[in-house]
């Protein structure tokens, strides 16, 4: 199946911490299966070579294997940060608040958010005043998972189209065109 057609598979080993790997067979035999992997990102990341009897089981269609297969199909796209600064440069020392005053309901940067928790949030600018703002939360596969209001003394950095945005807003693109 994947070998012929270059069908993404994730394949899960016995005793893996790392969760899966995918990408697409490139040969096997009764023994051994041969995976041209994938990084998160959609780029090419080697040839794994692995016992089929280490394998627990294998996905197929799901979101994320989806969105590998996606990436992998322009590998460059996600590398290049797409947000450049205005040319006085200082829309980023403004604070929170002028900082994402500029975003809101702007859809084509996503923007990582951490709190002084270390909790790390993922999302669109949908409101914000003095002491509050209102994301859409974007998950690794590009979904909507919902709305979240935090305050701006719980935020502690924010990044605006780093590699996790922009992997996050391509696949959010292929999901919700044209939104």
């Amino acid at each position: 199946m994947s070998k012929n057609l270059k069908t993404f598979v994730g394949l899960n080993f016995y005793g893996s911490d790392n969760g899966f790997y995918c990408g697409y067979v490139i040969d096997y035999n009764e023994e051994f299966v041969v995976l041209q992997h994938f990084s998160k990102y959609g780029m090419s990341d080697g040839l794994l070579t692995h016992k089929l009897a280490d394998i627990k089981y294998f996905e197929t269609d799901t979101d994320y294997i989806k969105g590998i297969e996606h990436l992998a199909k322009s590998p460059n796209a996600v590398f290049e940060q797409t947000y450049q600064p205005k040319s006085g440069g200082n829309d980023f020392t403004e604070g929170f608040p002028s900082l994402l005053e500029n975003f809101i309901g702007n859809k084509v940067y996503i923007i990582k958010f951490e709190l002084n928790d270390d909790e790390v949030y993922y999302g669109l600018i949908d409101w914000c005043d003095e002491n509050y703002f209102t994301i859409t939360n974007i998950d690794p596969d590009g979904l909507i998972t919902g709305k979240a209001t935090f305050k701006f003394e719980d935020l502690k950095l924010y990044w605006v189209d780093d590699l996790d945005c922009r992997k996050r807003k391509i696949l959010y693109d292929v999901k919700y065109p044209g939104r």
